[in-house]
């Protein structure tokens, strides 16, 4: 093999471990109301805990404004998988997620029971309500 194609092999080995740990969104949501039909498909992709969207959020719906909502990185893939991340970089696996009826998504860590959430978007930003009444807003990474 010459150093042309070994070259051109170096790159195509690089784009293909690239692309195999870039996680895209499959397809974007359009804006829904709570109780609305959401497709799995809405929520593959990286998330970022939205902290000032959800302290406002929260407030306005008459709960304290908490300003210190950790920031997590959010993996939720194809598979069921949901991985979470301190840093955006490296993720490790927090346990399952899946769609429930029209609109719930449920978040079962590794170790811990299931919690269901209402889901719904809104300027492409999703909006998980517990049965609290309470609020967590993620946004999506770029």
């Amino acid at each position: 093999m010459n150093k042309r194609n070994s070259l051109a092999l170096v790159y195509l080995t690089y784009a293909l471990l690239l692309s195999a740990c870039a996680t895209e969104k499959l397809m974007e949501a359009p804006d829904t109301l709570p109780g609305e039909q959401l497709k799995a498909d809405y929520m593959v992709g990286n998330w970022c805990t939205n902290r000032e969207l959800t302290a406002q959020t929260n407030k306005d719906a008459g709960h304290s404004a908490l300003t210190n909502v950790s920031q997590q990185y959010w993996n939720l893939k194809q598979d069921g998988i949901w991985q979470v991340s301190v840093s955006g970089s490296f993720y490790e696996d927090h346990g399952q997620w899946r769609l429930k009826g029209l609109s719930t998504i449920v978040l079962e860590r590794s170790q811990g029971k299931p919690r269901d959430y209402q889901a719904n978007f809104k300027d492409a930003d999703l909006y998980l309500e517990d049965d609290e009444g309470k609020f967590l807003i993620l946004s999506e990474c770029k």
